[in-house]
């Protein structure tokens, strides 16, 4: 009878409890311990999926079961709970979590920040997120000491160079390795979205990156992207840029139609007054008679536009502006982003995709692509756990010419052409041809038929915009990679982690040269296309064992690696094309056709140990023994080593009164590394060349000389340095001292020429880089509605020569010597100009009578008995850096990067040319030739004008200049929406901003782009392109 008025009562009651356990809504705002906003927290309803994220003012609203446990969480904080309540706001004060157990991405796995004894900068996902940054390596460029990244030119989606802590090799690679969620990468870095990345680690000492071995000798760079967050609701974000663009720096200045012909007219003349003799009336006369003849074409419509006196007496019918014609005034840039993100109790997922299409410097310059990435990581049970990775990423990037001293080069053209040549094509009279069907024509200046207004003395069978519209460079390139992981937890001190990692990359480069004009016409057109395939394979197995017993903790390492790099190669080539076709099989007069099939396999086994007493001494030692399918059996395999400790002194009892100490640490490390990247793939085989036939029979030849004993390029790493935090986290920093050294680098010893060769690759010579660096971050202000962070890095860096096999030999602009850079000029040093006749001077040493340079030294106006000098200037900088800045008021918050370079000189090659001072006809001027010298007496530093072969503008110190520059590589300014009309619509965020890249430039030296090739030489590169875009930002 019990039991039933039990059951009786509880079917009566249960209705009501249910009622009682109604939903509630719970709001509130989560801050940091500052009082500021936390955007994007995340409050779950434990033991549920419910949950929501903060908008941009931290503010939250969440339903849930009435006596619900809720948790509050935020990257970088310590996670609170607390029981659900509707009674008032719930708001929440979040506790950073401890620094120093922030874990960082290194080689093969991950540490604490405060365990690692090497030296490894971080760029962490909110420092990507709150950098103007819109590429990784201008998250990088300026973001990380000791880390040179150079971006020569102006075509987008191009990969720039990067250095780190100077340059190791000279034959070999001199870049660092790339590393993708742990698996090396092969594509180019500009194929992974920006906003794809969570974070990105450069790994820069022998203790950090000799794991990598024979691939680390040059520094790595490890990127991380991102994937979901555990028990999360599903985010999603959507942004979307528009952006224009234009010249981020001035180019050089030109001569004017009018001044170009009369300062021609003036360089005639004076080659036949003091180079013929002849008096100065006689002179102007025949430059008056012969000025068209000379230039070939005729503008102004008169037989002697410039009378004897040098004065102009006509009208241009034509005054090309080639800049104008050949450059973008407004180049456009798109670019849309969207991502979900989320999580479940045991899985984690991240989609997101990217579109990007920007314009660049030159007309039909543009670099397009579309990359995509989808991240999930499950915990299969209480002991396994998996993730795989995914990513496509497609591109085309149509780059005309626009480097180098090719006929088609479009920077070239316009400093070599001057604005006297027409754009289309000329009759005699100077009136425009038309084609047949009535349209102008470009002139190409190789119409033989006329004698005026037919050949052009420069450049002839081209035209600059012609080169453009009628030509095609077209690069598609092609990225997919896939990388799945297992691992298994063996004991609760030993885990098992399997790793496999597959790529695929097509590049594609397709050239087109028009079969009616240009240097191509005369075989009817001419396309050539070479298709190239990469796959990759890596395999990593990880054995961990990690351990703590009281005050004592270690770490151990068993690692194998195997690594395959298959290269298919496929190129052809042909001619006799009809007007608009452009496919391979559309030639009537095949020209080429070729392939290879390459491969390199490196098998690896690596270990590492470490161990920590009491969280305040550490110490690390690493091996790694690599065998490369690139060199002989008895040279291909390599040990690699490293060694170092650290010491955090702030854990020390003596410390403990320094009350404006908080973290203080020393660091030391030093390791062996190898290094075998760009040398080919089987350098130690003779090899031969086929298809030199003698009548019937086939022939071969070898192809060059080899060295059977070539093995690895060494490197030695030392690093000491500091780390610091104090005045109770207002200052934070770094300073590290590095000398590295490589030696056995592979390069070509000369032969002698009775050989048969030239040279031999072989093992010789030795570099030395050694340098300082800094790093200093500061909250200068934090307060609920400002904050003010500011941070700056700078490095000082060495390069040096420590060995050769011979005493010294030229290379270009240098001359390699013992203790000499290999990037110091060595140039003839210009003396100036002779003020009676107006001719170039260099400096000639004074020799003994045994040919030795007594010290003293005389001018010459013989270029070729000047002597070359060492001008103590190196095309490395002497120190290279960054600032960034992030302030927030309110609502609105400006982020700022700007990166600097100081002691580097460029020989403005550019420049030199435009200075030639009409030495040959059909050739620009720049207007300092305005500063000529005219007559006897005259102070100048710019020689006459003179229509004759001179060395008046050859290599000299005259056109070399300091090359430093600050540029502000981005500027970001924004706006977040207040949330009270976004709840009903759903919006967690909306945030609109205007962001500014390369907004400006301040060098030294005029008319370039600052950032130029390594070697110190402009060689006529397109400039960087300042873009101002408009985002915006939408969270759901």
């Amino acid at each position: 009878m019990k039991e039933f008025l039990n059951c009786i009562i509880l079917a009566l009651f249960t209705p009501f409890v249910i009622l009682a356990q109604q939903n509630i809504n719970v709001s509130g705002v989560i801050s940091d311990e500052y009082g500021m906003p936390l955007p994007g927290a995340t409050v779950i309803e434990l033991g549920t999926v419910n949950g929501v994220s903060t908008d941009f003012d931290g503010n939250y609203n969440i339903e849930v079961i009435e006596g619900a446990t809720l948790e509050y969480s935020y990257v970088g904080y310590e996670a609170q709970t607390v029981l659900a309540s509707a009674t008032s706001p719930i708001n929440i004060s979040l506790i950073p979590a401890n620094e120093l157990e922030e874990v960082i991405v290194v080689a093969y796995g991950t540490q604490s920040k405060q365990s690692i004894v090497g030296s490894v900068a971080v760029i962490s996902e909110s420092d990507i997120q709150s950098q103007p940054a819109t590429t990784i390596t201008q998250a990088i460029q300026g973001s990380v000491p000791g880390i040179n990244v150079v971006n020569t030119g102006g075509v987008p989606g191009t990969n720039p160079t990067i250095r780190i802590r100077g340059v190791g090799s000279i034959n070999a690679s001199a870049a660092p390795l790339i590393i993708v969620d742990g698996a090396p990468f092969n594509g180019n870095l500009n194929s992974i979205a920006q906003e794809q990345v969570a974070s990105i680690s450069v790994l820069k000492d022998a203790s950090s990156t000799s794991l990598y071995g024979s691939r680390g000798a040059n520094g790595v760079i490890i990127v991380t992207t991102k994937s979901g967050t555990r028990e999360t609701p599903t985010r999603i974000s959507i942004n979307t840029v528009y952006g224009n663009s234009n010249m981020a720096t001035r180019m050089h200045d030109l001569l004017g139609i009018d001044d170009y012909t009369q300062f021609f007219w003036e360089a005639f003349r004076n080659k036949e007054m003091y180079g013929n003799g002849l008096s100065p009336e006689a002179a102007g006369a025949a430059a008056s008679s012969n000025l068209i003849s000379a230039l070939a074409y005729n503008p102004y419509g008169v037989d002697q536009p410039v009378d004897s006196q040098g004065n102009l007496n006509a009208t241009p019918a034509w005054d090309t502006d080639w800049k104008g014609a050949i450059l973008n005034k407004n180049a456009y840039k798109k670019q849309h982003g969207l991502s979900f993100s989320g999580g479940s109790e045991n899985t984690t997922f991240y989609l997101g995709s990217n579109y990007i299409k920007e314009q660049g410097q030159v007309k039909s310059t543009y670099f397009e692509r579309f990359a995509t990435r989808i991240n999930v990581d499950t915990e299969v049970n209480d002991y396994i756990k998996s993730g795989l990775n995914i990513s496509y990423s497609t591109s085309k990037q149509n780059a005309p010419n626009q480097s180098g001293t090719s006929y088609s080069n479009s920077i070239q053209w316009i400093y070599t052409i001057p604005s006297y040549y027409p754009l289309f094509r000329r009759e005699s009279d100077g009136t425009l041809f038309n084609d047949f069907g009535g349209l102008p024509e470009f002139d190409y200046g190789n119409n033989n038929s006329q004698i005026v207004n037919g050949v052009r003395p420069a450049l002839s069978n081209e035209n600059g915009l012609g080169a453009i519209i009628n030509n095609e460079i077209l690069k598609t390139r092609t990225y997919a990679s896939i990388n799945g992981f297992l691992k298994i937890n063996l004991l609760s001190e030993l885990n098992f982690k399997s790793n496999i990692f597959y790529e695929r990359a097509t590049l594609d480069d397709f050239r087109y040269t028009h079969n009616k004009f240009g240097p191509a016409s005369s075989v009817q057109g001419r396309v050539s296309q070479d298709r190239n395939f990469f796959t990759t394979l890596n395999a990593i197995q990880t054995l961990n064992y990690s351990n703590t017993f009281g005050v004592h903790s270690i770490n151990a390492d068993a690692i194998f690696e195997s690594y395959q790099l298959e290269q298919n190669l496929l190129e052809a080539q042909g001619t006799g094309y009809l007007p608009n076709v452009k496919v391979l099989n559309g030639s009537t007069v095949p020209e080429s056709v070729g392939g290879a099939i390459n491969e390199e396999r490196i098998l690896s086994a690596i270990s590492r140990f470490s161990y920590n007493f009491d969280n305040t001494y550490f110490a690390e030692v690493s091996f790694r023994r690599d065998g490369s399918t690139k060199f002989s059996k008895d040279t291909r395999w390599g040990n690699f080593y490293s060694l170092g400790g650290s010491w955090i002194l702030s854990n020390e009892s003596f410390i403990d009164n320094v009350i404006w100490v908080d973290y203080l640490k020393l660091k030391f490390s030093y390791g062996e590394l190898g290094n075998n990247r760009n040398i080919g793939f089987f350098p130690y085989l003779q090899v031969f060349d086929t298809g030199y036939n003698q009548l019937d029979n086939t022939g071969v030849i070898s192809s060059e000389f080899v060295d059977p004993k070539l093995t690895w390029e060494k490197t030695a790493l030392h690093n000491i340095g500091t780390e610091f935090t104090l005045f109770e986290g207002k200052l934070q920093g770094s300073i590290e001292y590095y000398s590295k050294e490589s030696i056995d680098l592979i390069y070509d010893k000369p032969l002698a020429i009775s050989t048969g060769n030239e040279s031999i690759k072989t093992n010789i010579g030795a570099i030395k880089n050694s340098g300082i660096e800094f790093s200093f971050n500061s909250m200068v202000l934090k307060n609920e509605e400002l904050t003010v962070d500011l941070g700056m890095n700078f490095s000082f860096d060495k390069n040096e020569i420590s060995d050769l096999t011979q005493d010294e030999f030229i290379n270009g602009t240098k001359k390699w010597k013992v203790g000499k850079s290999l990037y110091e000029f060595f140039i003839r040093e210009s003396a100036g100009v002779d003020p009676e006749d107006g001719y170039q001077m260099w400096y000639k040493d004074i020799l003994s009578a045994d040919g030795e340079a007594t010290g003293e030294r005389i001018t010459t106006k013989d270029y070729a008995d000047a002597t070359r000098y060492y001008l103590d200037k190196s095309s490395l900088p002497k120190m290279v850096g960054g600032f960034n800045a992030n302030v927030s008021y309110k609502k609105f918050d400006l982020s700022a990067l700007i990166n600097f370079s100081f002691g580097s000189y460029i020989y403005d090659n550019v420049y030199s040319s435009l200075m030639n001072g009409f030495e040959s006809p059909g050739r620009n001027g720049h207007p300092d030739l305005k500063k000529r010298w005219q007559n006897p007496g005259d102070q100048t530093d710019v020689p006459l004008f003179l229509n004759k072969q001179n060395d008046f503008n050859a290599t000299s110190s005259r056109f070399l200049f300091n090359n430093n520059y600050i540029r502000v590589r981005g500027l970001n300014l924004g706006y977040a929406f207040d949330e009270s009309w976004m709840e009903k619509y759903q919006i967690n965020g909306l945030k609109i901003y205007l962001q500014g890249d390369n907004l400006f430039t301040f060098q030294s030296h005029k008319g370039i782009d600052p950032e130029q090739a390594l070697s110190g030489l402009t060689n006529y590169r397109s400039h960087q392109m300042k873009t101002i875009s408009l985002g915006v930002n939408l969270q759901l």
